[in-house]
């Protein structure tokens, strides 16, 4: 008995064991078949700078608390994907300031004191930031007013205004973000201000710029002789890549794809069904007594009463509307790409179109709807007593388009304006002042002038859009699907595609921060995958939906950062190579011995000679063949009259001679406006010129594009 305890005993202890190297065999196996590490947090990072690495359970929350705050500051109900994409760089470059700027500044000593913080807020110097937002703005003028900075940090931000901290905290955020940026424009100024332009380097421009020298030039361009006739060896590749492969450098990854794109269109069912839907929808709205709800609840558009004339309407049913009665409708019938009913609820004589100006005092800024009501209310009592209506539009009136014109909008016809503006405008007399509320704001409406009134038809739309129907859609998934599940790799993707006939489209510069592929949209599901570390060269993705689009792509080529080896590029080379060999060609041609002069030459080509032109060091082109810096720094100072060796351009291959100089007047004795001018050109390329030279400096790897 005591043998079979310890056999009982033992056996449970065995299991025990096997079961748990069991479950440890199954982590290890899925640790290392996904190539993590328990001790490494790399599938985590959504990036690395400056040997820190950015952790993407951070980014997330620091995105989550960004995106609270954006709806609470704008009182919005959510964040749309344009937002969000912002929100991303600014917490991004958040991390480059403190992982990168923020070193260099304090290598520096660059520092921004609380009295500098004073000052970017309320005192001499604010900050432009500041200034724009409208509430330190007087509402009238919009002019800042710094009186209203003072009393909202005192009033607003107090504990009793502000109990739960979160405007205080908005705000510590904000002069942070000032502070910031103040720090980085001193950093700035301090390599702006070592910048020194050298008297004799001005003195230098100056000739460069005002010595011309007339020449003539002919040219063999590349494009009289077809790619498709040059023939290029490896050698040619190898050759040309030694000599320009810094050319091809990138700071990004890149992935090239190839994509086919199965439409999802409604068919000749789909749109027989809809009409017979419709039709039957028509006896349902004949005796609906309340047209407004009908419509709301069953067309793709809001209720509207729409005044049309006569020859406006629809070819199918203009007549017979314009013949008909009241409470009949007509239709179904397809306008564009929807199918509609008309409902005729009589006839009323109206103008074409009224003259009007308004003054508009907009609720965009948080102002509520009654106290802008009021105010235009209050306005237009001051120009019934006798008030400039343009003036006050001039001073007072919150739309850009008219204020400046005393809120004159011209002629307009019916519809062209929001429902409640337009009706004010239609229905009124002339030399009214109306106020009518607009998802705009208020509005004080002045009617000038009308043209002469018309019978038109008042009508009533229900409007349904052609759309496919699921079971459309379903089909042309299955036909998507079938389509990737025989493309298991990028061979099958070719082979199937040529034997379905389907056009296959290319993408071949394919960035991670890219939100769409080509013109797919909204198609970031499609570069996420690109560049995941799962998606190796010729796989083939799952079917993606990118807006009635379903898309099966490949990836066919991965070029990662710096110089990429030749065998990535030489599809992108193989213009390059092979203009290079009708350069070598060319050459060979244009440089014929015993022949000195340019019309000789040309006669011997058959190519036509240019007439004189002039150019000067300085200048950026050669008319009539745009940018070709090789001629410009050599006919300023070529031998006068002497035929010049080929010289290979970016459209072709030259041949010119320089037949007289015109040297450059004497050099002024004051050159202080041009140093200055020369001292700001440089200047303006330090704020990018350093941005760029940190980030090489320090390999930022930018891998947001795993998770967001």
């Amino acid at each position: 008995m005591a043998v079979l305890e310890r056999i009982r005993s033992r056996a449970g202890t065995i299991v025990v064991v096997v079961i748990g190297l069991a479950l440890l065999s199954f982590v290890l196996q899925d640790l290392l078949s996904s190539g993590r590490s328990i001790f490494s947090g790399s599938a985590n990072e959504v990036g690395e700078i400056n040997g820190n690495s950015v952790s993407g359970e951070e980014f997330a929350r620091k995105l989550t608390e960004a995106e609270e705050r954006y709806k609470r500051n704008q009182n919005a109900a959510g964040v749309d994907e344009n937002t969000r994409q912002q929100l991303l760089n600014e917490i991004w470059n958040e991390y480059l300031d403190e992982y990168l700027f923020n070193v260099e500044l304090d290598k520096a000593g660059v520092q921004v004191s609380e009295d500098e913080l004073f000052d970017l807020v309320q005192g001499d110097n604010v900050d432009p930031q500041v200034q724009q937002i409208p509430i330190f703005q007087d509402s009238i003028t919009k002019q800042f007013d710094r009186n209203r900075v003072i009393r909202f940090l005192k009033t607003q931000l107090s504990e009793e205004n502000d109990p739960d901290g979160k405007f205080r905290e908005s705000w510590a955020q904000f002069e942070n973000s000032l502070m910031k940026q103040r720090r980085k424009n001193k950093y700035y100024a301090l390599i702006k201000k070592s910048i020194y332009v050298p008297t004799a380097f001005a003195k230098r421009d100056f000739v460069e710029k005002n010595r011309n020298a007339q020449y003539r030039l002919l040219v063999k361009r590349y494009d009289v002789v077809p790619d498709s006739t040059v023939k290029v060896t490896d050698e040619d590749f190898k050759k040309y890549y030694d000599e320009h492969k810094h050319e091809f450098e990138q700071n990004d990854e890149m992935r090239r794809l190839e994509y086919v794109v199965f439409q999802v269109s409604p068919t000749p069912e789909d749109r027989a069904e809809l009409m017979a839907s419709m039709t039957k929808l028509k006896e349902q709205f004949q005796t609906a007594s309340n047209d407004t709800l009908f419509v709301n609840a069953n067309s793709s558009e809001n209720f509207r009463v729409d005044r049309v004339k006569r020859g406006k309407l629809n070819v199918q049913i203009d007549s017979a509307v314009f013949s008909g009665t009241p409470g009949s409708v007509y239709g179904p019938f397809v306008d564009g790409e929807s199918v509609k009913l008309a409902k005729l609820r009589g006839f009323k004589t109206t103008s074409d179109s009224v003259k009007a100006r308004h003054i508009l005092i907009s609720t965009a800024n948080g102002l509520p709807a009654e106290k802008a009501v009021a105010k235009a209310d209050s306005l237009k009592n001051v120009i019934k007593a006798g008030g400039d209506f343009a003036a006050l539009a001039s001073l007072i009136s919150e739309d850009p388009g008219s204020k400046s014109s005393g809120g004159d909008l011209g002629f307009f016809t019916e519809g062209t304006m929001v429902p409640e503006f337009n009706d004010a405008c239609f229905n009124g007399n002339v030399g009214d002042l109306v106020v009518v509320k607009t998802q705009f704001g208020a509005h004080l409406i002045n009617i000038q002038d009308k043209t002469r009134a018309t019978s038109k038809a008042e009508v009533v739309f229900v409007t349904r859009p052609v759309e496919a129907s699921s079971k459309t859609n379903e089909a042309v998934f299955a036909k998507a699907n079938d389509f990737a599940v025989n493309s298991e790799n990028y061979e099958a993707f070719k082979k199937t595609s040529e034997a379905q006939k389907l056009f296959v489209v290319k993408a071949p510069s394919v960035r991670p921060s890219d939100r769409q592929v080509n013109d797919l949209a909204a198609s970031r599901e499609l570069v996420t995958w690109a560049f995941n570390d799962e998606t190796e060269v010729n796989a083939v993705s799952k079917v993606m939906e990118f807006e009635g689009k379903y898309v099966v792509a490949a990836l066919t080529g991965v070029r990662n950062k710096g110089i990429p080896p030749m065998e990535q590029i030489k599809e992108e080379m193989e213009p390059m190579v092979k203009r290079e060999k009708k350069a070598d060609q060319f050459e060979k041609e244009m440089s014929v011995a015993g022949i000195t002069s340019i019309d000789a030459l040309a006669g011997k080509l058959n190519i036509a000679a240019d007439t004189v032109q002039t150019v000067s060091f300085g200048s950026f082109s050669i008319p009539g063949y745009g940018f070709e810096p090789k001629l410009v720094g050599a006919i300023p100072y070529a031998k006068a009259n002497v035929l010049s060796k080929p010289v290979r351009g970016r459209m072709g291959v030259y041949v010119y001679v320089t037949q007289s100089v015109t040297e450059a007047p004497p050099v002024p004795t004051d050159l202080s406006g041009m140093k200055k001018q020369l001292a700001s050109n440089s200047q303006n390329r330090v704020d990018m010129g350093v941005y760029n030279s940190l980030l090489k400096k320090a390999n930022v790897e930018d891998k947001r594009y795993r998770f967001f």
